[in-house]
């Protein structure tokens, strides 16, 4: 089963330009199986979930949500857990990590580093299932230290697209052993590992030529004392691409 973990609709997330209808279309148009939403601190509800899973079938939707840790900027993925206090509850990484582990859930740290150098939540002592290695929003120049954090944790990987447009759904991707039946089956086979991660080769070369040309405008724009604001009002692009190339980092995937 080919399935992305990490999406968001525009329903639910203000940040995404695509429909969950077009997020699902787009995904089966490029083969995959199955996505769960991860919007930005928001859940569907297990009777929205049902609805598009009878809608879709046998396409399958899971339960997911990003929660991003209060007064840290770090996200975390949620998966296999539909409880309305995910969304509700200023978490702290901690509470947020004993709530999954005591409900059977999958707990996963989304893109680190992208803005910093360091990860700002106890990932030390409260290890995730899983690190996000690849994604639209994680650049190849991190790929070795998220490999590196992973090692010295003893953690796993997983590669999505954190899909805010529906051309990049499954651009990466995790290919599971088999279809799992609901949520519980789901994290089951995340946590034994019985998936590989996979990328859609060309769709990251187009993707990566793209981000070329935009860099080049970014460089020039700060050659002339230019900032984000500036670049995300004439260009109508993420202020988070500006971000990366000033710290002198590419968000070439």
């Amino acid at each position: 089963m080919k399935i992305d973990l990490h999406v968001h609709a525009k329903e639910r997330s203000a940040c995404s330009i695509a429909s969950e209808k077009e997020h699902i279309e787009s995904a089966i148009r490029f083969g995959l199986d199955g996505l769960v939403f991860t919007d930005h601190n928001r859940i569907s509800s297990k009777e929205h979930i049902d609805e598009l899973n009878k809608k879709y079938k046998p396409f399958r939707i899971y339960s997911g949500i990003e929660i991003t840790i209060k007064d840290k900027g770090e996200d975390i993925l949620v998966i296999g857990i539909n409880d309305k206090i995910l969304e509700e509850k200023d978490w702290s990484y901690e509470e947020l990590y004993k709530y999954v582990k005591e409900n059977n859930g999958f707990i996963a740290l989304a893109h680190p580093y992208r803005y910093k150098d360091y990860v700002n939540v106890d990932i030390e002592n409260y290890i995730p299932d899983a690190i996000e290695i690849h994604s639209t929003n994680i650049g190849k120049d991190d790929e070795q230290n998220i490999k590196n954090l992973a090692k010295r944790l003893n953690t796993r990987l997983i590669t999505n697209s954190d899909g805010h447009d529906s051309k990049h759904v499954g651009i990466y991707h995790n290919d599971l052993d088999y279809t799992p039946e609901d949520d519980a089956e789901l994290v089951e086979i995340l946590k034994a590992g019985k998936y590989t991660c996979e990328p859609s080769s060309v769709r990251v070369k187009i993707f990566n030529e793209k981000v070329k040309k935009q860099e080049e405008i970014i460089r020039k724009l700060i050659k002339e004392g230019k900032d984000k604001k500036y670049y995300q009002e004439t260009t109508g692009n993420w202020e988070g691409q500006f971000d990366r190339v000033a710290m002198g980092k590419s968000y070439e995937i």
